[in-house]
Formats: structure tokens, sequence, C-alpha cells
């Protein structure tokens, strides 16, 4: 009697037990991403729009999938975004990519502002900072101790600066007019500290990280062509109206220089010149090429903002993105006078 009542209490347990494990693995599948540098990026993500539990768990592993350095590279592969997109514009609902697409679209109006001095000196920071570590290789420890005092006395400048802003003791304008005179002394400091040789082999791996750069970016391009299955015909229309683009940019400039435009004139003109660009190249695509270049805009936008200094793909999306509005300030600067 006994016997058979621990016999059944032993199959009630183990019924139980099993329920509870599954439950256990079901409430416990959060995807686990392994590098924060790509968890951040998810979190951004999903911080700006709605997505239900299964996209966010597709997203998370198709970041993590995607996004994952193999070991054997320095750099992330250069069709991590392209890829990412590709997935969620086949795998995410047509509520949540309509999200993706008006979250970009208030993105683009707030950016469609004049650029700021300060966004300049931010790209080149980034670029020095991508320097520094060829720095680090060439310098004797003597030489290390007078280059970290350089920047701290740099570091120590830029703070005053910021506090005087703060409490208005200072303009923004001769924030960054002082910005750059600090700039410019600590890169001459730097330069008095270095030998000649040492200058050399500087220059040697500046042309030899400009080289893979541009090797990685025209990968970054194959990436595309392939996420978006581009045909032949498309990709020569592409380049032909981006040489138009270009021609007429060219023209503008030379408008601006001998003084047909004025400032509101030309501004509204380049606007006008990059939509009808972009409505250009998308009547080249079809509806799931068109879904996919806005998804990769908006990862694009995110990754910017969560990838560290270093990441390749980051720097040439600055570069990008710094190229396109500096074409814009300088034209504004032009017809300023």
């Amino acid at each position: 009697m006994n016997k058979n009542r621990f016999n059944n209490f032993l199959i009630i347990f183990c019924i139980i037990f099993s329920i509870g494990c599954e439950n256990l693995l079901q409430n416990n599948d959060e995807v686990f991403i392994d590098s924060q540098e790509l968890d951040f990026f998810s979190i951004s993500i999903e911080e700006d729009i709605s997505l239900s539990s299964q996209s966010t768990k597709k997203l998370r592993r198709g970041i993590s999938e995607y996004g994952e350095k193999d070991i054997s590279k320095e750099e992330r592969e250069p069709g991590f975004l392209w890829n990412l997109a590709v997935e969620l514009q086949s795998t995410l609902s047509y509520e949540e990519k309509a999200e993706i697409f008006s979250s970009m679209e208030q993105k683009d109006l707030k950016k469609d502002g004049p650029r700021k001095k300060h966004e300049k000196l931010s790209n080149e920071k980034n670029s020095s900072e991508r320097g520094e570590k060829d720095i680090f290789e060439i310098l004797t420890e003597d030489q290390m101790v007078e280059y970290n005092l350089i920047v701290q006395n740099f570091r120590y400048n830029m703070d005053s600066i910021k506090d005087r802003v703060k409490s208005e003791n200072l303009t923004r304008e001769d924030a960054e007019i002082a910005i750059e005179g600090y700039y410019s002394v600590m890169n001459e400091s730097i330069d008095n500290l270095l030998t000649e040789d040492q200058k050399n082999q500087l220059d040697e791996m500046k042309t030899e990280r400009e080289r893979k750069k541009e090797e990685f970016h025209l990968e970054m391009e194959q990436a595309k062509s392939q996420a978006l299955e581009l045909t032949d015909e498309q990709i020569a229309s592409i380049l032909t109206l981006e040489s138009n683009l270009e021609n007429l940019m060219v023209e503008l400039r030379s408008q601006i220089e001998s003084g047909e435009l004025n400032r509101e004139i030309a501004h509204d003109n380049i606007k006008s010149m990059k939509e009808d660009h972009r409505t250009s190249i998308q009547s080249l695509l079809n509806n799931v090429q068109i879904e996919i270049v806005r998804i990769h805009s908006f990862l694009r936008y995110h990754w910017k903002i969560c990838a560290k200094n270093d990441d390749l793909i980051k720097e040439i999306i600055d570069e990008e993105d710094y190229e396109l509005e500096n074409d814009r300030s300088e034209f504004e600067e032009k017809t300023e006078g």
C-alpha cells in the first residue's frame, strides 16, 4: 500500500517537474548577446520602437548572428547592417515596420537644420582618436609622459571652455573658435614631439589604414547590392543618378561663387536636389528593396550612436554623413558673405 502510494507520488512529482521545467524554459528564452556594444545597439532600437516579444527575440538573434566579430578578423562583416535589414524586412509585422519608417521620418526632420561647427570638430575628434592607437605604438616611454601631459592640458582647456559656456561667460561662437585653436596647439605640440622617422611611420600607418578602409567600403557596397539583389540595370541607373547629382552640386557651387544664388535659395535648392535624388533612386527599386533601404537607414542611425569610435562601419557612416552635410554648410558659409 505504502509502496503504491510512493510510486503514485513519484509519478505525479515527475509530471509536475517536467511541466515546470518546460514553463521555465519558455519563460527564460531571452536572447543573450555576448557583446556590450551589440547589446546597447539592441536596447537602443527596442527603446525607439515597440516590438512584440517574438520580434525582439528575432532582432537580438539577428544582431548576435550578423554582428559577431570573426575571431580571425578585427572588424565585423561589412554586410552586418544590410543583412540585418533583410532579416527584419521579412520577419517584422506591417505595424512594426511602419513604426520604423515613422521614426526615421521624424529623425530626418530634426536633422534638416543648419550644420553646426562643433559637428565638424566632433568628426575630427573621432578621426584623431582612431589615429591615437598608431601613436601609442611608436612613442618611447619618455615621449609617452610628455604626450600625456599635452593631452591632459588639452582636456583641461576643454573643461574650462565648457564651464565658461555653462556660466554664460563665453558665447558658443567664441567657444568654437577657442576649441579650434586648442586642437591646433595640441596637434602642433604632438608633431614637435615626434622624430622624422616616427612621422614617416605614422604616415605609412595612416596610408595603410585608409587602404583597408577603402577596401572595406567597397565590400559594404557589394553587401548592399547583394542584400537588395540589385540587377545590373539598377546598378547602372543608380551610378548614373549619383553622377548627375555630383554634377548638379558642382554647378550649384559655381552659381554661389558667382553670386547668382543667395543663402536661402541655395539651401532650398540643395534640399530639393536631395529629395529628387532620393525619389529617383526609389523609383528604380521594388517595394521590398525600398523597405530594406529604409530599415537599413534606421539601423544605421542607431549603430552610429552605439558603436565605438574605432568601429570601421561607424567610421564610414560618419564620413558619409559628414560629406553630405559639409556640402550644404559650405554653400551656406559662402552665401553668408
